[in-house]
């Protein structure tokens, strides 16, 4: 008889699957007011167009019950998701930052933040409030890497969850860590075809700098994050299901 298989796995917080590099669970977290983020609540993620067999099964026993993709239209067509007609997961599309223009004029990921902040507030929106459903958990979010798009809709649900920023912070410049077998690949490409070298070198970053002057600018111009959520039409309400789900 095989007696590890009734071994529990422990958690953790990076999930080094097949065809992907940068699946995270945002369990274990401290937060302010003395609870913990739940584990195999939420995961963020990067692309899961090219998960193995394998890895999209091991994903769905986690369990993943929910996939929140942020990509835009584009990014779709060209790398569809594997989950879009899945009956075994609920999937579902909000494109956090369609006009791939805006982005190409930024001059820096914080000004990028701040541009979905404030231009895309109806997305940011319809995200939180499909979550804010008991049985849209255990749920996956994601986008093409996983750091921008993605980092910021964490950022805002840590927040809610009452999590520091300084922890917020240090989840996101994750990212980063995970990321660079990707970005050395991707450098090398962005070489050979010419492009912008010294943008590609800042785009690429994950900072804890960049996330907490983000979070500070929620600070100065909407009071809190909670003030900035509750001025695009979240409610108090949704706030605090959000809470109750991600923490325990």
């Amino acid at each position: 008889m095989d007696e590890t298989k009734n071994v529990p796995v422990p958690d953790q917080r990076h999930l080094a699957l097949e065809g992907s590099y940068n699946i995270r669970d945002i369990g274990g977290y401290a937060t302010l007011d003395g609870h913990t983020t739940r584990w195999r609540t939420l995961l963020r993620a990067d692309s899961l167009h090219d998960l193995s067999p394998a890895s999209q099964r091991t994903l769905l026993e986690y369990p993943v019950k929910t996939i929140i993709d942020l990509r835009r239209t584009k990014e779709l067509h060209k790398q569809p998701s594997l989950f879009a007609q899945s009956q075994e997961v609920q999937y579902i599309n909000i494109s956090l930052l369609e006009d791939e223009r805006k982005v190409t004029q930024s001059r820096s990921l914080y000004e990028i933040y701040r541009l979905m902040l404030e231009t895309y507030q109806e997305q940011i929106l319809s995200v939180l409030s499909f979550m804010a459903q008991k049985e849209v958990f255990p749920c996956l979010v994601h986008c093409a890497i996983g750091k921008d798009r993605t980092g910021l809709i964490i950022a805002l649900l840590l927040s809610i969850g009452n999590v520091p920023a300084d922890t917020i912070a240090s989840d996101y410049a994750l990212s980063e860590q995970y990321l660079h077998p990707l970005f050395q690949t991707l450098r090398l490409k962005a070489q050979q075809d010419g492009k912008d070298i010294q943008r590609f070198e800042w785009v690429t970053r994950s900072r804890e700098e960049t996330m907490l002057e983000t979070l500070t600018y929620l600070d100065e111009h909407y009071g809190s994050v909670h003030g900035y959520l509750e001025s695009i039409g979240i409610t108090k309400g949704q706030m605090e299901t959000l809470c109750t789900i991600l923490t325990e």
